[in-house]
């Protein structure tokens, strides 16, 4: 029974290698640089990100503001914004850190 198990091991390592291999090879047909100077094919989506933050961040600003203008602290905005039922740019709740870094990406904190 163990030398069944060790045998279907060995083919599945087989198989892993093969579809690797076969992704790889699809990869740089298509142009794709690997490895460390693979970075730049990151780039585009780490601009798209950015930009997607900067902007939700953006819509969010008056929001803060309003806050800020009312005296709350930054837990007390965390505790409003979670009770209005404004989510994050994911769409889960509100914590500190993540009303911090917005608020320091449109230069209110």
């Amino acid at each position: 029974m163990i030398q069944m198990h060790a045998v279907m091991s060995e083919w599945e390592r087989d198989q892993i290698s093969t579809r690797t291999k076969a992704a790889l090879a699809a990869a740089k047909a298509r142009g794709v640089k690997l490895g460390k100077s693979g970075k730049a094919n990151l780039k585009p989506n780490i601009d798209e990100r950015k930009n997607a933050a900067h902007a939700f961040a953006v819509k969010l600003a008056g929001v803060i503001q309003g806050f800020k203008t009312s005296g709350l602290s930054q837990r007390a905005m965390v505790a409003q914004l979670n009770q209005l039922g404004i989510r994050t740019a994911k769409g889960g709740e509100w914590s500190l850190i993540q009303l911090q870094r917005v608020m320091k990406r449109v230069e209110l904190a």
